[in-house]
């Protein structure tokens, strides 16, 4: 993956940061490589096509007292990101940071030429995602015209759509859920969740004409709450532990109101789904259950755009009710359809709910002769999603993969969602991410021992530089950056005129 090392890999050390987790488990160690990509001797990309980007690799290896265990120096998806988030946040605010996020500086300087501190843009996506080519181009053109977007995401495919009934009915899901829900969202420019498989986030944005900067993704509040460490009630067990990115993306819009979160879907991603009911089962229970909890932390935020009916505040309480309802709502209309099937009179308010229902609809086609209004009814029920389908995503594929979703709304609306409320208190994330020889914990959190802060050193940038300068009795930035093979002036290196002026 990564070729012209800065530093060759057998000499790479682990250092030590703080990590997102509790007792002795927040003192972890990772490894920096840093070089540039190695394409392979298998690329697609012709060599004359063949780029020099430019990497770094954050390997979590862990202390040595876990070097025995099967997951070693594993801390969940949310200290990954923070691990990115407060390194950004320290470069901006120059404030004290750990070895590891010294390394990451220096790493970065090294095969870029460039201060970290520089950067603006950050765009996530899992490992299991193909982003389509032109895709970055359309995401980054959205944040260089609308300097009030701080986030955004893209619109999310399906890679193995036939690779079982249970692939099969996810498809015009995901198109309702990552498409045309927000689609909608985004008039607002208020998504309520930009997806970790495929997202992008303004680090800072400019402030006037003076080169003045606003943090957003490196925002204090923000990384604060986002690494919060005493999990202990279910609320923030179900917000931190299961829903990582829809968190985040409620944090976003909580500290900027004013900004916005929208969708581009010209930005197009392809991923693989779960194609077994059990995985799903464990996938989808924990969405529902953080998507619940997200929704009641952002009904709160009274600054979002728009006014009543017309707010984004009241989108977000429609979304929250409707969440909850749907396993009453569907048992209702099977318990409405019950009494219908029965002959004789029925009660009252079946009859009022059945009148107001799609039942008429279905009995009407049934009786002989059909009457022409329900058939109309049916069709306009029917044909404005084909139609709109056609519409927004130009393809009738779709349609066809709609009808397979209709058959399996008892799976959506009834089975999922009761399967999520059950298990409410559980917050292992199933067998969706299982490795072997992972054990679940459906509390979500493990205390180990007690956290030593000692082991830990922690200094601002120029002081690190400082020790280590003296250290080697040498100038860091004369021969160690790499990039291009150039060499700069002797005792300048990021931040030595800032520091000088001080």
């Amino acid at each position: 993956m990564v070729k012209d090392h800065s530093t060759p890999p057998e000499q790479v050390e682990a250092f030590s940061y703080v990590a997102v987790a509790s007792g002795s488990k927040r003192h972890n160690m990772a490894k920096i490589y840093s070089g540039f990509y190695d394409y392979g001797a298998k690329s697609a990309i012709p060599l004359e096509k063949q780029q020099r980007v430019p990497m770094m690799v954050v390997v979590k290896c862990g202390t040595p007292d876990e070097a025995t265990k099967s997951k070693p120096g594993n801390r969940g998806k949310r200290d990954s990101q923070i691990i990115l988030m407060s390194f950004l946040q320290k470069v901006m605010f120059d404030e004290r940071m750990t070895e590891l996020e010294y390394e990451m500086f220096n790493g970065l300087w090294k095969v870029t030429g460039i201060s970290p501190d520089f950067y603006e843009i950050v765009l996530m996506v899992d490992a299991d995602t193909k982003v389509f080519p032109d895709s970055l181009t359309h995401m980054i053109s959205a944040m260089v015209k609308d300097p009030e977007i701080m986030g955004l995401c893209g619109e999310t495919k399906i890679a193995n759509k036939r690779a079982s009934w249970v692939s099969a009915i996810q498809v015009f899901e995901y198109f309702i859920s990552h498409h045309l829900a927000k689609s909608f969202e985004s008039v607002f420019g208020g998504v309520t969740c930009l997806p970790g498989c495929f997202c992008m986030y303004r680090i800072k944005a400019p402030k006037g004409a003076q080169n003045y900067w606003v943090p957003i993704l490196a925002n204090p509040d923000v990384v604060e709450h986002y690494s919060e460490n005493v999990v202990d009630t279910l609320h923030k067990k179900n917000l931190l532990l299961l829903g990582e990115d829809r968190y985040l993306s409620t944090l976003m819009l909580r500290t900027f109101p004013k900004r916005k979160q929208v969708f581009v879907p010209q930005a197009v991603c392809k991923t693989t789904v779960p194609d077994t009911f059990m995985v799903l089962l464990s996938q989808r229970r924990r969405w529902i259950n953080s998507t619940i909890h997200n929704l009641m932390e952002l009904v709160l935020v009274r600054d979002l755009c728009g006014t009543f009916c017309f707010s984004m505040q009241f989108i977000v309480f429609i979304e929250l009710i409707g969440t909850l309802v749907l396993p009453a709502a569907i048992a209702f209309t099977f318990y409405v359809g019950k009494f219908l099937a029965k002959p004789g009179p029925s009660p009252k308010f079946i009859r009022t709910e059945a009148n107001m229902s799609f039942f008429p609809v279905i009995i009407s086609i049934i009786n002989s002769p059909p009457q022409i209004i329900p058939l109309i009814l049916l069709g306009l029920i029917l044909g404005l999603p084909a139609v709109l389908i056609v519409v927004t995503a130009h393809s009738w594929s779709y349609v066809v993969w709609m009808f397979i979703y209709l058959l399996s709304l008892p799976v959506w609306n009834f089975i999922l969602p009761t399967y999520s409320f059950w298990k409410f208190d559980d917050f292992s994330w199933g067998d969706t991410r299982k490795t072997a020889g992972e054990k679940t914990k459906k509390a979500g959190i493990e205390y180990e021992g007690e956290f030593d802060s000692s082991k830990i050193t922690m200094k601002r940038w120029a002081e690190f530089e400082r020790d280590r300068r003296t250290r080697n009795n040498s100038y860091w930035g004369s021969t160690e950056n790499i990039v291009g093979g150039g060499s700069q002036q002797m005792g300048h290196g990021p931040y030595d005129g800032y520091y000088s002026d001080q």
